[in-house]
């Protein structure tokens, strides 16, 4: 199948799946019930939690500063804030990690660093979140009785555990054996001397250059550090908005939740994550003491929280460079800087 045939049949596979979660939602949710909770939300349950949120988000670019910097070290904080805010809203509105591609593709000169090298920034922040995301589910699951959460979800979650665990533990090892394959390739006789081959050396160093911060132990013990401070804080969201619909569950509840919602991102689903996220963080809330439409209504809001803000600052920061989200297709973002109503910024 063509490229385009495979990426519209994934979309249609994340909009069935959005859709069977969405009815698991709604087959059997009380209106009233979850009118009521949702009435129970005052203005300041959501200040506060947007306040922790925008610290999260405060934390999470300063990880990725620490990461570039070790690409170049006079890069300012201030150039990661607003790539990193778009890349966020892109993949809220559009499909393929679109939005992961725009980080990685149209900020280059911004961050001063070449694609491959930023990509390589990204793959380090997935598998720390990854990490951290597992270890608080599994600190829910042993306060839970057999049972009390679909056993599939818990195997795949052990799953991306160990799968953490070992990318952590890989990683090291894995930026020199990139090295030597990179100065082996362009040498060898059937390939000698051909473009591809170039390319191929040429990408893979700036990838190793982004992966090789994880070679460093003291670096990644930051960025570890720095990676449960931000968890901490997107945790403090979901414990204000349980508190702010009066969900009645015990304490461990909406850091269980958090978890379970945000790797359940992980399924493919609509833009946005409208349904799995928000069956999974139900699901994780309930488990621990809350009622269906309680925890539904806690789920909604806490998503709409962290949809709304990410996709308002993202689509700003985005309109205010010039750069239109239709004209990020396919995954393929514009470059700013070549022409337009950017160029004059750079």
């Amino acid at each position: 199948m063509s490229s385009g045939t495979v990426r519209w049949l994934k979309l249609s596979v994340g909009l069935a799946t959005t859709a069977g979660f969405v009815w698991l939602l709604a087959r059997e949710v009380d209106l009233d019930v979850l009118g009521r909770a949702f009435a129970g939300l005052s203005v300041s349950t959501v200040l506060l939690a947007l306040a922790f949120l925008a610290a999260g988000y405060a934390v999470r670019i300063v990880r990725w500063w620490w990461m570039l910097r070790s690409l170049e070290p006079t890069l300012p904080l201030g150039a990661c804030a607003g790539p990193f805010l778009a890349g966020m809203a892109v993949n809220n509105v559009a499909p393929f990690r679109a939005g992961d591609a725009l980080r990685v593709l149209g900020f280059r000169r911004q961050l001063r660093a070449p694609a491959m090298a930023v990509a390589g920034t990204l793959v380090v922040e997935r598998i720390l979140d990854v990490a951290v995301l597992t270890g608080i589910l599994c600190l829910g699951l042993l306060g839970l009785p057999d049972g009390a959460f679909p056993r599939g979800f818990v195997v795949a979650a052990a799953s991306l555990a160990g799968a953490g665990l070992a990318a952590i533990l890989v990683l090291p090892l894995l930026v020199p054996v990139l090295g030597r394959i990179r100065e082996r390739l362009p040498g060898r006789r059937r390939i000698k001397g051909r473009r591809w081959a170039h390319a191929v050396s040429k990408h893979g160093a700036h990838l190793a250059e982004g992966l090789r911060l994880a070679h460093s132990r003291p670096r990644m013990l930051v960025l570890i550090g720095l990676s449960a401070a931000a968890w901490a804080c997107e945790g403090a969201v979901f414990a204000t908005v349980a508190a702010g619909v009066r969900a009645g569950a015990e304490p461990m509840g909406p850091w269980f939740s958090l978890a379970a919602g945000t790797l359940a991102t992980a399924i493919p689903s609509a833009p946005g994550h409208v349904g799995t996220f928000d069956w999974f963080a139900a699901q994780g809330l309930e488990a621990y003491g809350a009622s269906a439409e309680v925890a539904i209504a806690f789920a909604l809001t806490v998503h709409a929280v962290l949809w709304v803000s990410s996709t308002a600052a993202g689509l700003f920061y985005l309109l205010a460079r010039g750069i239109r989200p239709r004209r990020v297709r396919g995954g393929v973002p514009p470059v700013p800087g070549r022409g337009g109503a950017s160029a004059h910024k750079r």
